[in-house]
Order: structure tokens, then C-alpha cells, then sequence
């Protein structure tokens, strides 16, 4: 009776160790580039900021990300190799396979992963989820409550632009209904195929160059993933999975990339993924990609701000129909559909989000690095925009209007701080002036390609030359 007594109390101690990850009251929700709007746009400060007294909205300009996809057709080898890896984690519990029971994933958790099954389809790789396309609705729908006056459902006040490709084409549909109401009648509005302005990065040898085929871009990056709390992180997520080795860092990502795609394709539901994560464990993957992020599209390159440039010098030339030539025929609302890296090149560009100090890979626990602005969860989840409203005023009627013209900017719907505006408003010729679009152009992104082109020229002619003699 007592050696039952104590082998009872043995069971209730080690069910006690269990840590339940995926039933935490308030866990960690912050997943970089994968992070469900939601999550990211919590507590808006001031629902009324688009209400300036004294002016009225005349011209909307939109730069929007597509809500949550499928992976990509890229991603799907190694995330369906997750499969077997379940099938481990299963027999290692069932086995009792763990160098350490505290760290093991509790019971609960491990109910939901071994229900866990790959259900992703190849023809729909990239694609907007059912989730995704439902929240770029609600972003238009948003959009248009705030400004019904600019919004309307006349088609032939706006212009669209996006790429021809399943995930953005769709992303205009979604938006496009959710306008006009209609599942085809958005189709009949004003729109573009401006990959080159959309996707620069495709276009641009310079950057391809010097930035990511650059092994210095990754720098800091690689120094934090070398640091023991990475280290730690996977030996962790190792333990709590129940294998007596260290995982491969690519597989510990795999892990966290279904976690963070699962919880944003369905923000309401547990996924059985996260269950390997702690929140520091997180907030270390968040840093590494925020040190990827800044280095290859943002103050970390000036390549890339160069390129951020040619999307607000589309703002700016918009504006001046409206401003200066006042031509009313033109579009009141031009919206982009885009993806993140045009995103955070264009909030470069604007000089948000700037940090007094670089992040790196040696300085995670700083205040810096912990307080930092420069956050992919916070500055691109799905859906993620920028917005910029041109207004009309009256000067006498707002006694903080000193110009006629006025621009609003918006981050994910919240005033955007800009240096020399007053809470995200600024005047027409401040925003001209600091983003002049005759000094902006993609020119240097083949200068390269032509300087190589010229050289190898040469050298060809040299080669003729000595071969002849």
C-alpha cells in the first residue's frame, strides 16, 4: 500500500514538472514577418487620427501587404518533414525518452501535436489562406469607413496596382469586394501590373549584389545564432521534444515557421507547434530575424533605402496632381499591393522606426536591443501598410495648419512619427522637400551590371588582342 502510495505521489510530481506551453493565459504572440495582424495592431492610440479639423481628405494613397498564405512551394520539403519528426516526439514520449522530465512538453501538448497531420495542397503554394483573405477585407473595410468621401463605390476614382500572381491577384480581389461589394464589379476599376515599381529587388543588380549575395549582410545575424542564448534556445526546444542530441538549427526553424503560419492562418486556435517554444525562446527567433530584416531591407543598407525611394516618389508625384494641378479627374485612391521587403525599404525611407543605435548580434540583451524600434513583428505582419492622405485645409481653422496642403502618414493605421511633422501630419512642401522625387531614381541599380559589362568588354578585347600577337 505504501509503494503505491509513492509511486502515486512519484506520477503527481512529474505531472507537475509539465510545462504547458499552448494554454499559457498570455503567451507570446509576436512572430516577425508571420505575425497575425491582430496580434501586431493591438490598442490603436487614436481611432480619430485621420479627423484633422479645420481639412478635409482629398487624395488616399495605400501601400498594403497580403494577408497570411500557404508556404511557399520552397518550404513545403522541409516543413512536410516534420511528419516524421512528430512521429519521434511521439515515440520519445511514449518511451519516456527525456534527459531532463522538466522540460518536457506536458500531456495536453502533446495531445494536440500528435493530432497534428499535413494537410497543405502544392497547388495552392503562396496562396492567401481563407484567413487571409478575409482580413484583407477587413482592412479595406476599414480603410473605407474612415474616408467614405474618398472611398466610394465609383471604380474611376481609384487605381490598383499589383503583380499578376495568384496571391496578389487575389489580395486585390478581396480588397476590391470589400469596396464595391460585389464579387466582380471591382474588376471593372482602374488597375496595373507594376511589377518593377512593386518588386524592385527583382530588378536591381546593385542591390542583388551588394546586399544579398553579400555575405556581410547576414553578419550580424550569424554572431547572435553563435551566442550561447541561441545555442540554449535549441538545446531547449531539443530537451522539451524529448531527444537526448541537440536538433539541427534548420529543423528547430522548421518548427517555428509551422508554428508561427498555424496560429496567424487561424489566430483563434492553439498550435501544437508552439508547444516547443517558451517565450524567451521566441523572442530570440524574432531578434534574428530583425537583425536579418534590418541589414537587408532597412537603415542597415543604403541600397535598400535608395530603393524605398522609388515607392514614395510615386506618393509624392500622386499628391501633386492633387495639390499643385489640382486635376480632378485623376484618382482620388491609389492602392499597392505588395510584400513586406517594398514595405519596410518604403518605412526606411520615411525615417521611421529608426533606433538611436544599430542593432547587432552582440547586443541582445541591451536596452537597445530590447527596447528597440526596429521590429518585423510590430512593422510587417500580414496585411501590414502605410498609409498617406493628403488633406485640404483651411488655415484659419486649425491653429497647428500653417499650409494649405497637408499629408497624413499612417503605420498599420496608427500616426506615423516623422521628424518635423506634428503626430504623423506634415506639410505639403516638408514632404517635398525631404522627399524630393528628382532625386529619386533606380539608375544605380544596373550601373553595376553596365560597370562589369564594361570591364569584361575589355578584357575580351585584351584577350583578342594577345592571342593575335
Amino acid at each position: 500500500m505504501r509503494c503505491a502510495f509513492i509511486l502515486l505521489m512519484a506520477a503527481l510530481c512529474a505531472r507537475a514538472d509539465e510545462i504547458c506551453l499552448t494554454s499559457e493565459e498570455d503567451p507570446y504572440l509576436l512572430f516577425g514577418t508571420k505575425t497575425a495582424y491582430i496580434f501586431s495592431n493591438r490598442g490603436i492610440p487614436n481611432a480619430k487620427a485621420h479627423e484633422v479639423p479645420g481639412c478635409q481628405p482629398v487624395a488616399f494613397w495605400l501601400l498594403s501587404r497580403h494577408g497570411s498564405h500557404n508556404p511557399e512551394a520552397n518550404e513545403t520539403a522541409e516543413l512536410q518533414q516534420l511528419v516524421d519528426l512528430k512521429n519521434n516526439i511521439v515515440t520519445n514520449y511514449k518511451n519516456g525518452n527525456f534527459r531532463n522530465t522538466n522540460h518536457r512538453i506536458c500531456t495536453a501538448d502533446f495531445n494536440l501535436l500528435e493530432r497534428w497531420n499535413w494537410k497543405q495542397n502544392s497547388s495552392t503554394a503562396g496562396d492567401l489562406t481563407s484567413d487571409g483573405y478575409v482580413t484583407t477585407q477587413q482592412l479595406a473595410q476599414a480603410w473605407k469607413q474612415r474616408f467614405p468621401g474618398l472611398l466610394t463605390p465609383n471604380t474611376y476614382n481609384y487605381l490598383f496596382k499589383f503583380v499578376e500572381e495568384p496571391r496578389s491577384s487575389n489580395s486585390f480581389r478581396a480588397f476590391s469586394e470589400s469596396l464595391f461589394g460585389g464579387q466582380n464589379e471591382g474588376f471593372d476599376a482602374p488597375k496595373e501590373n507594376d511589377e518593377k515599381l512593386l518588386r524592385p529587388l527583382k530588378y536591381c543588380d546593385a542591390w542583388k549584389n551588394q546586399v544579398d549575395e553579400n555575405n556581410k549582410t547576414l553578419e550580424q545575424k550569424n554572431i547572435f545564432e553563435s551566442k550561447q542564448e541561441y545555442k540554449e534556445m535549441i538545446s531547449n526546444v531539443s530537451l522539451r521534444l524529448g531527444f537526448n542530441y541537440d536538433l539541427q538549427k534548420n529543423t528547430v526553424l522548421s518548427i517555428y515557421q509551422m508554428c508561427r503560419y498555424n496560429k496567424a492562418w487561424d489566430v483563434t486556435q492553439i498550435s501544437p507547434w508552439c508547444a516547443a517554444f517558451t517565450r524567451e525562446d521566441l523572442k530570440r527567433l524574432e531578434y534574428a530575424e530583425d537583425l536579418e530584416t534590418y541589414y537587408k531591407y532597412g537603415y542597415g543598407s543604403t541600397v535598400s533605402e535608395k530603393i524605398g525611394c522609388s515607392i514614395i516618389k510615386d506618393m509624392v508625384d500622386f499628391f501633386k496632381n492633387h495639390a499643385e494641378r489640382e486635376l480632378r479627374q485623376q484618382p482620388k485612391a491609389m492602392i499597392q499591393l505588395t510584400d513586406y521587403p517594398m514595405i519596410l525599404m518604403a518605412l526606411t525611407k520615411l525615417g521611421s522606426r529608426q533606433d538611436p543605435a544599430p542593432i547587432t548580434g552582440d547586443n541582445y540583451h541591451t536596452n537597445t536591443a530590447q527596447a528597440r524600434k526596429w521590429s518585423s513583428s510590430n512593422m510587417v505582419p500580414f496585411n501590414a501598410n502605410i498609409a498617406a492622405v493628403l488633406y485640404k485645409c483651411t488655415t484659419n481653422g486649425n491653429f497647428q495648419i500653417k499650409e494649405q496642403y497637408q499629408v497624413l502618414f499612417l503605420e498599420n493605421e496608427k500616426p506615423m512619427n516623422i521628424e518635423g511633422c506634428w503626430v504623423g501630419l506634415c506639410d505639403w512642401s516638408a514632404v517635398k522637400s525631404k522627399f524630393d522625387p528628382d532625386k529619386c531614381d533606380l539608375q544605380f541599380c544596373n550601373a553595376a551590371a553596365r560597370s562589369t559589362g564594361f570591364v569584361s568588354l575589355i578584357l575580351t578585347v585584351i584577350l583578342f588582342c594577345i592571342n593575335r600577337n
